[in-house]
């Protein structure tokens, strides 16, 4: 017989959200950036979602016009039927300034011409219309072999500045501790690699039982309050970042001063 399938997307689902907002800390910085958008887009905005994947972000945005556009090339077990519109983020197929807000969530390490991307979105928005941002700096390999690029804050802040863009705010993705969490709760998939049968996977089972009860629950929720001794988070997983288009007088008065 074949193997039960419960991974990690199972186990977390069956935690409560609470819990599971503290142990899914590659993801947590993500969702406030997109709670923030969602609280600050007003109703009725034309929104984009620069590289939507499936769309999975779209009811933060249903008090909004979204449109969803991607490429439909990374994760080859995605549904992309439900997007708006599909194309390369370096040719938006949309006018200049006619949208009030976009959002771009860990999608620009999937860009060979990330300045290209940035100021595409940057072309399409509306004067004060705001980006928000998100992008890995330490993380594995993904999507393959659409995986091109890692970003600093320095890097951040140098693409949108010269995309006519000035950052409002940027925080990174946790610590050290938040880094060594993520990293440490796939430790179970390297111990016990995936069985093919029904037998080793019972074999297996209360030995990855321990395995994932210390390193995907104990040491997570523990590591979620010590990353607060991290003071600097320079050994994060990532930023996230929001950004508001300069007027173009804005941008003269920046540029000639």
């Amino acid at each position: 017989m074949k193997p039960v399938s419960f991974g990690r997307d199972e186990q977390l689902a069956a935690m409560p959200k609470w819990l599971r907002d503290r142990i899914q800390v590659n993801r947590y910085e993500s969702y406030r950036l997109l709670e923030q958008a969602q609280a600050q887009i007003p109703k009725g905005a034309l929104v984009l979602d620069a590289g939507a994947g499936e769309g999975q972000y779209r009811h933060y945005f249903a008090h909004t016009n979204y449109i969803g556009f991607d490429l439909a090339v990374g994760d080859n077990t995605w549904n992309y039927t439900n997007l708006d519109a599909l194309g390369d983020l370096c040719y938006l197929p949309f006018a200049d300034e006619s949208m009030d807000a976009a959002v771009c969530i860990q999608t620009l390490e999937h860009v060979n011409e990330p300045m290209r991307v940035i100021n595409e979105i940057g072309r399409v928005l509306k004067p004060h219309g705001r980006l928000y941002l998100s992008a890995p700096m330490a993380w594995h390999q993904h999507q393959k072999p659409h995986d091109y690029f890692r970003y600093t804050s320095f890097g951040f802040q140098y693409l949108l500045e010269n995309s006519k863009m000035r950052v409002i705010e940027i925080r990174p993705m946790g610590g050290y501790f938040w880094f060594l969490s993520f990293n440490l709760q796939l430790f179970h998939y390297w111990l016990f690699p995936k069985p093919n049968t029904l037998f080793w996977q019972l074999v297996q089972m209360p030995f990855k039982l321990v395995t994932q009860f210390v390193f995907f629950l104990c040491i997570p929720l523990i590591f979620f309050y010590l990353d607060r001794l991290d003071k600097t988070k320079d050994h994060t997983m990532g930023w996230v970042c929001i950004a508001e288009k300069l007027s173009s007088d804005e941008h003269s008065t920046t540029f000639t001063q």
